[in-house]
């Protein structure tokens, strides 16, 4: 304790019990954990979402570990100036929320969607599978189905009831499900199957989930 020139204490009342305790917080700073940010799985699965704290994705409910795969699907769609399309095919799905096939693009509410699957999902009905009552259509909603007695098709937790997209994007899902698996060896490849692309680094094409006979050599 150092002494000022009158004899007293250089400290004010007081003060050591303050520098006691900043010391103490000071000490115990380090030993504070950063709160986790909150799963946000359950909602993910129900939204085609991410969750930041199990660095996750759902798309139909399937869970995709690949941030690349999840991005390239864009299931909420994307905004686009929809008069530079020059294509016929894609203008006549601008105007009637169809599907190019040629440029496997759809069009829902003004929204682009480059892949059948998010797509479909984008025109079915989202729903909570706690209040479908038909046991046959609930279990579908854990992946996927078609209820001859409900006419409802269901793609994780969306419902489609016209048949015809439904197989449309059953089939899509199929190859989903190929493009997650490939994901774990190259997401390159993941990406390319779900978009009917080529894979830089593997010099791999895909159509329709397999990949395409390299063209023979010279």
């Amino acid at each position: 304790m150092r002494p000022d020139c009158a004899g007293k204490p250089w400290y004010a009342p007081g003060m050591m019990s303050v520098l006691l305790a900043a010391c103490l917080i000071a000490a115990g700073a380090s030993c504070v954990e950063a709160v986790p940010e909150a799963c946000t799985c359950l909602s993910a699965r129900e939204s085609h979402g991410w969750c930041d704290t199990h660095d996750v994705g759902y798309v139909a409910s399937i869970e995709i570990r690949s941030r690349l795969l999840y991005e390239t699907l864009d299931a909420h769609g994307h905004q686009l100036d929809l008069g530079t399309f020059e294509c016929a095919s894609c203008r006549s799905a601008i105007a009637t929320s169809g599907f190019c096939a040629e440029h496997r693009v759809g069009f829902v509410n003004g929204l682009a969607y480059f892949s059948r699957l998010t797509y479909e999902l984008a025109r079915g009905e989202r729903c909570d599978a706690a209040t479908i009552s038909c046991a046959v259509c609930r279990k579908h909603a854990e992946g996927s189905g078609w209820c001859e007695e409900h006419r409802l098709g269901m793609i994780g937790r969306v419902a489609i009831r016209d048949r015809a997209a439904f197989e449309h994007a059953a089939a899509a899902l199929e190859v989903l499900q190929a493009a997650n698996r490939e994901a774990a060896r190259c997401e390159h490849c993941a990406m390319a199957i779900v978009t009917d692309g080529w894979c830089p680094l593997c010099r791999i094409s895909y159509k329709n989930g397999k990949p395409l006979p390299r063209p023979a050599g010279p």
